[in-house]
């Protein structure tokens, strides 16, 4: 292996994390739109340029994709840079990544704050409600996780309400790759799902 090629591979990331929004509104609930975004594959083809040289920041893969009468529309799908720093939290809203000693912790925050419909909450022995949070996934190297969530929001501006639903892939690898079909060549091997029924 030349000494340029070794460089590269050595600045390549091994933690690779896709997050994808799927949004929609009332026009599209139930019936034959519930069926389409039910078949929806929740992973994506990684952008051309996710391996390129990043100087600062971790690489993750942003898509976002509204749903209408006439189908899906990507409005979003590009490389953005988070930070990441050893040992601390990432908030990738409503997940948060974690770094352990053995590996990676996803945990999912319901934050009343963003408004979701139906609220998550979890009571305490005395009966005190708390916004959820909870373990998502617990990632070693080599494994692939998926996290997804589900919520409905109402637009401050127009009043409009609209539906999400969340998915994270995040996959700790053992050692570097560049495949940019890396999320859709397997299945995950834990899933964590926090679905409700959206009214």
């Amino acid at each position: 292996m030349r000494a340029d090629e070794r460089k590269r591979v050595k600045q390549l990331p091994t933690l690779l994390i896709q997050q994808i929004r799927l949004q929609w509104y009332k026009e599209c609930r139930g019936g034959n739109a519930a069926t389409q975004r039910n078949r929806c594959s929740k992973a994506m083809r990684l952008p051309g340029d996710f391996f390129s040289y990043y100087s600062v920041g971790l690489p993750a893969h942003f898509a976002f994709i509204v749903q209408r009468l006439d189908g899906f529309h990507i409005e979003k799908d590009c490389r953005r840079l988070i930070e990441w720093k050893a040992g601390s939290t990432t908030k990738l809203r409503p997940f948060e990544l974690i770094e352990q000693e053995r590996g990676i912790q996803v945990r999912y925050r319901y934050d009343w704050h963003t408004g979701a419909i139906p609220e998550r909450y979890t009571r305490d022995k005395t009966g005190q409600k708390h916004p959820l949070n909870e373990l998502a996934l617990d990632l070693s190297p080599g494994d692939y996780g998926r996290a997804i969530c589900n919520g409905r929001f109402r637009d401050w501006d127009t009043g409009i309400w609209y539906y999400v639903l969340d998915i994270l892939n995040v996959m700790l690898l053992s050692e570097p790759m560049t495949s940019p079909d890396c999320f859709l060549n397997r299945e995950p091997d834990q899933v964590y799902e926090q679905i409700a029924l959206l009214r």
